[in-house]
């Protein structure tokens, strides 16, 4: 085998029985598949049973949690649980596009020596004219279009044996939520190898997913947290750059509407305004820009009185964006 594509899964037993009917024409002797149930209420290996009998000629292997250890821990478990050189950590809300394993399969022989691949998108925004090598970590930063390109599971390989070696940097720093990056920038150095490629190979689907399946984002807002890496001074402050991006991407008026739209009981109204003076603490600091620090402070009064603000919210959501404000759309806390 050459190639692992591990599915860690939680609860999404239809989904990713969905997504399976496009990998699984797919597979090759060269590849296999590892699902990582992360003790789902319905075990993930009676679900699929059907499927796993249908193509029995496919490796397919279910390994089920003891107990739920949360997604990050999960993730790092399809690292630990690989023994080929190369390993897809695919979505079980992400289909993969026509051709894909074969594009992996190929690519993964041309850059047998690199840590890493990042394919593209299936955004515009995101698409590539070629593919680019970088060497070292710094040229890494400086070349992806933004962290959400290489946090994407998706649409990276890993070359196990170049990465597994600082796994226990990975658990040591699961609460950025990135703990599979934390292994990348911590094997690559100033010489490791990775590749920007051309080619798409999965198509995003978790905004499909339906809302209470899907994991609280807000938790990535502690990526942050990577700036506390044993990396160079030079590497950490490219870094914050990148991770600066991020704060014109999930903005504090997006963060304020949702908070303001929390339904708590009670004892605990006092909990968004805790996780908003949080967030702008741990996160939200790394915008300089005077407007920002305006609308910081006009937030802590917003989220202080939800009820006053909600009508006037509302209104200038509507006005702005044509429709309705809906959290759903938003961050979920």
């Amino acid at each position: 085998m050459k190639l692992t594509i591990s599915i860690p899964t939680y609860n999404r037993n239809a989904i990713l029985k969905e997504n399976l009917k496009y990998l699984l024409p797919q597979m090759t002797t060269d590849c296999k598949i590892l699902i990582l149930d992360n003790h789902s209420d319905t075990p993930v290996k009676e679900f699929l049973e059907d499927l796993i009998i249908e193509y029995k000629h496919i490796e397919i292997n279910v390994i089920r949690n003891s107990n739920n250890i949360g997604l990050t821990a999960n993730i790092l478990r399809c690292f630990e649980m690989c023994t080929d050189d190369w390993l897809l950590v695919l979505g079980d809300d992400d289909k993969v596009k026509d051709g894909a394993i074969n594009q992996i399969l190929y690519d993964i022989k041309r850059y047998e020596d690199n840590h890493f691949i990042s394919y593209a998108w299936d955004e515009p925004s995101f698409q590539r004219k070629n593919d680019l090598t970088t060497i070292g970590i710094n040229e890494l930063i400086d070349s992806f279009e933004s962290i959400g390109v290489i946090l994407f599971t998706s649409a990276s390989v890993y070359n196990v044996p170049k990465v597994i070696k600082s796994i226990s940097y990975g658990n040591f720093f699961q609460s950025t939520y990135a703990p599979h990056l934390v292994m990348l920038f911590m094997s690559l150095g100033d010489s490791g190898k990775s590749v920007l490629s051309c080619n798409e190979i999965v198509i995003n689907k978790g905004f499909e997913t339906p809302f209470h399946l899907r994991w609280d984002q807000i938790f990535f807002y502690q990526m942050v947290l990577l700036l506390r890496l044993p990396l160079k001074p030079t590497t950490l402050y490219k870094l914050k750059n990148r991770l600066v991006e991020l704060t014109r991407l999930w903005t504090i008026p997006h963060l304020i509407y949702t908070l303001v739209y929390i339904n708590y009981d009670e004892n605990e109204k006092k909990r968004p305004l805790i996780l908003y003076h949080d967030i702008v603490r741990s996160f939200f600091y790394l915008d300089k820009r005077i407007v920002s620090k305006i609308i910081i402070l006009f937030g802590y009064i917003i989220v202080r009185y939800p009820k006053l603000f909600k009508p006037i919210l509302e209104y200038i959501y509507k006005h702005i964006k044509g429709k309705e404000f809906s959290p759903n759309n938003n961050l979920r806390i």
